[in-house]
């Protein structure tokens, strides 16, 4: 029952952002489609390949803006 809901969410969302974009009748839509899909399927393992390193790549954007608002 979860998964289910889980899956019928993931659909919409993947159904939906592309539909901004692209007409649903377009030829083209069910290939921007996969594309946002397989989009999401990387953010989705990125986040969770880098939650151990999450500290670390943190204290690295900090270091980073504070080389950019430095003045000289």
């Amino acid at each position: 029952m979860v998964l289910d809901w889980f899956s019928e969410t993931i659909w919409a969302i993947v159904t939906y952002v592309p539909a901004l974009f692209v007409a649903e009748d377009s030829p083209n839509f069910m290939l921007i489609r996969a594309m946002f899909g397989l989009l999401l399927i990387v953010l989705v393992v990125y986040v969770i390949a880098m939650r151990p390193f999450r500290s670390v790549v943190a204290r690295c954007i900090r270091r980073m803006s504070n080389l950019i608002v430095r003045r000289p």
